[in-house]
């Protein structure tokens, strides 16, 4: 059976450093930025344009109306939908699709919503978060040229659009603990060592 771990996490946090070691670490294929760049071709969308709404929400009264049977081939109400939309029937689609091909791991767009019933698949969900401060400091580190406010500014924000992404698309809630599999504060672990534990949690199931 194949095991996939999806990864919610808060921006700064290392969520997308764990995913890929705990791939490497697995020998299992590694899923982010990927799966836009598959749904736009499967939703017949422009790349940049996919990418620029990705995880992003709107608040759409068409999804609402055929969200319970949605597909990238569907009705007609289905090319009235903004763009946010379309990319997360696609995703959705092309996440399902990657599970049943066999193990991995994936980061966000809210893949353990995605898979919450999806046969065949043992489905293990992390959350990755860390204090703001220590955020803060690590996309500085990433982004030299951003001042400390501008820092975060862009972590508030992001964590604000993941959230709402999260508690649109689904019937949960983004960041509650209680919704996932296994929470990790990389702020007290440190980024290779929640790597590590997690990598250790799930080859006892592999």
């Amino acid at each position: 059976m194949a095991l996939v771990i999806t990864i919610g996490r808060q921006y700064g946090s290392g969520g997308k450093d764990i995913g890929m070691s705990i791939a490497k670490t697995l020998d299992i294929p590694f899923y982010d930025k990927e799966i836009v760049e598959m749904a736009a071709q499967k939703g017949n969308m422009s790349k940049d344009t996919a990418k620029t709404v990705d995880e992003k929400a709107t608040n759409s009264f068409l999804y609402s109306l055929i969200s319970g049977g949605y597909s990238s081939s569907g009705t007609s109400l289905y090319y009235e939908m903004p763009i946010n939309d379309k990319l997360f029937i696609a995703q959705s689609e092309v996440i399902k699709e990657l599970a049943r091909k066999g193990s991995c791991v994936i980061v966000g767009r809210c893949a353990d919503y995605v898979l919450r019933d999806e046969k065949n698949i043992e489905l293990c969900s992390a959350f990755i978060y860390g204090g703001l401060d220590y955020r803060i400091g690590r996309v500085m580190e990433r982004y030299p040229e951003l001042t400390h406010a501008k820092a975060k500014d862009k972590v508030t924000k992001t964590d604000k659009q993941r959230r709402t992404y999260y508690d649109y698309y689904t019937d949960g809630n983004w960041g509650v603990m209680s919704n996932y599999d296994v929470c990790i504060n990389t702020e007290s672990f440190g980024i290779e060592n929640s790597a590590q534990m997690l990598a250790s949690y799930l080859k006892n199931k592999k």
